[in-house]
């Protein structure tokens, strides 16, 4: 990963920082998520300006851990284990549209990933239409993987004799979850269906991050902006029918403001633009880059239907308005941003996020996209060999510092849903 010089100063600044203070940031952790579990598995996608790092997506239900990097692979089990405990029994629920040869292939590296922490693992099929008898399917390196009927009884969920005692959900169910699992008493149900996109919003992940970076900034002596992301939903909203479009513009106008005060405050050139995303998006979906709220007046009909729904069709009626990042990592003259993914706290692995028909202002998750490894090995080394720097772990320690907060943001929305 290639950094110019003022940006990778401005990074060990930070991590110096963060070093300094490694025991209170540590402490204000533990504090903050007061004994709430923290997820089990969540990737935070983090955009790096050069001017300031903040994660701009999280997600719970993971979906790339075939893009991990094999060495990070070898030393994620330790960490999962940390947070599995005595836990030895899993059934893992995956989405449903197993036609997806690459989403197989990261299910297979998922249960690789909980087997090698000393788990027995079975996979289980959608309930809502079993099986006539077990299944196999391929993943795009034709990997096999097994597949079988979920049972449900007695407030358990188990496949033949094998009882599960965690039930780890791989499926974001942006389309709504299947009722059996509320009838689930007996198990753990990681994380919970309750914390899927039928439920959850960005625009509150964001309203807890924001406070937690504010704090964070406040332990480091910095700039609050520097570690924060200014985000507004919309709620009842229809781009199809024109309902409250005029509070989207409204919240579009005022965020440009805010950023173009901010990028005068602080030096820079470049012009402001907002993201406008759907408020319960996964996938790249329902979302537009805006520099002016003439776009937005202006929506051509294509634009309008892209902005109604999102994935498994579901019509899209809020929506969430974000500062624009730009990223100043760019890959083989491609714009690139890293994904993070954790275990609880602990960093796991990653990747970049590379485009090859989108720049550093766009949305990077959507068609085009080509995934690099990123090991942590190469956050600590690359930047500061470029730059004959000592092996201090900066953009590790940078990078992650921002996940983790991600991570406990998350926490929160889970303990807000009291799951």
């Amino acid at each position: 990963m290639k950094l110019d010089e003022a940006h990778f100063t401005f990074k060990r600044s930070l991590s110096d920082k963060i070093k300094n203070k490694s025991d209170e940031i540590r402490a204000f952790i533990d504090r903050e998520s007061g004994g709430q579990p923290l997820p089990l598995f969540s990737s935070v996608d983090i955009r790096d300006s050069g001017h300031k790092i903040v994660p701009v997506d999280s997600n719970l239900f993971p979906a790339g851990f075939n893009n991990i990097c094999p060495e990070d692979m070898r030393t994620g089990p330790e960490v999962v284990k940390r947070k599995l405990g005595a836990i030895k029994k899993v059934l893992i629920i995956p989405e449903f549209h197993t036609s997806n040869l690459y989403y197989l292939e990261n299910l297979h590296y998922l249960k690789q990933l909980l087997t090698d922490a000393g788990c027995e693992v079975r996979l289980g099929w959608n309930p809502e239409t079993p099986l006539p008898e077990p299944l196999t399917l391929k993943s795009v390196t034709d990997k096999s993987l097994y597949f079988e009927n979920i049972e449900f009884e007695n407030g358990t969920a188990q496949i033949g004799g094998f009882v599960p005692e965690w039930i780890i959900l791989n499926n974001d169910f942006s389309g709504g979850y299947p009722k059996q699992l509320d009838s689930i008493t007996s198990q753990k149900i990681v994380p919970s269906h309750l914390m899927g996109w039928h439920f959850r919003k960005k625009s509150d992940h964001f309203r807890h991050y924001n406070r937690l970076a504010g704090e964070l900034a406040r332990i480091l002596d910095v700039d609050p902006w520097v570690f924060t992301i200014e985000t507004d939903s919309v709620d009842e909203v229809d781009f199809d029918e024109g309902t409250g479009v005029d509070r989207v513009i409204e919240s579009t106008d005022r965020i440009l403001k805010n950023t173009q005060a901010a990028y005068e405050a602080h030096g820079i050139k470049t012009k402001p633009f907002v993201f406008v995303k759907n408020n319960s998006g996964t996938y790249g979906m329902g979302i537009m880059v805006v520099h002016s709220i003439d776009e937005i007046k202006t929506m051509n009909r294509r634009a309008k239907n892209k902005m109604s729904v999102g994935k498994n069709k579901r019509q899209i009626d809020s929506v969430a308005v974000q500062e624009g990042i730009p990223t100043a990592t760019v890959i083989d003259r491609l714009a690139a941003e890293p994904v993070i993914y954790l275990s609880g706290c602990e960093l796991l692995g990653g990747f970049l996020r590379t485009n090859t028909e989108r720049g550093v202002e766009e949305n990077l998750n959507s068609q085009g996209m080509v995934f690099r490894k990123l090991c942590m090995s190469d956050l600590r080394d690359e930047a500061a060999e470029d730059l004959d720097a000592d092996d201090e772990p900066v953009l590790e320690r940078v990078y992650g510092t921002v996940a983790r907060l991600s991570a406990l943001a998350a926490a929160m929305e889970m303990k807000d849903r009291k799951v």
